[in-house]
């Protein structure tokens, strides 16, 4: 079920695109915004979303579960070594 937490990403400018995938949960998707705030999907089977946004930006989101996930995909906007690369 999606929360009604979502609402707060409305009108947000989007910087950054995050997935990760690991353990539990088996994936990850942050949306980084240009005010250094994310959100973040995550899923186990299903679709899941994050209670808030999240204060932080993309170093944050890099760090958050490192020990456990690794970041399958990455973009950022206005950063041409990650601009539709696959950071594997």
């Amino acid at each position: 079920m999606v929360k009604k937490a979502i609402a707060q990403i409305v009108g947000k400018r989007i910087s950054a695109v995050v997935v990760k995938e690991g353990h539990a949960p088996d994936w990850q998707l942050f949306l980084v915004f240009d005010d250094d705030s994310s959100y973040e999907i995550y899923g186990r089977g299903g679709l899941a979303t994050a209670s808030g946004v999240d204060l932080g930006g993309i170093e944050a989101v890099r760090r958050y579960f490192q020990e456990t996930h690794k970041i399958i995909f990455e973009v950022v906007l206005d950063d041409p070594e990650t601009e539709a690369a696959d950071v594997n």
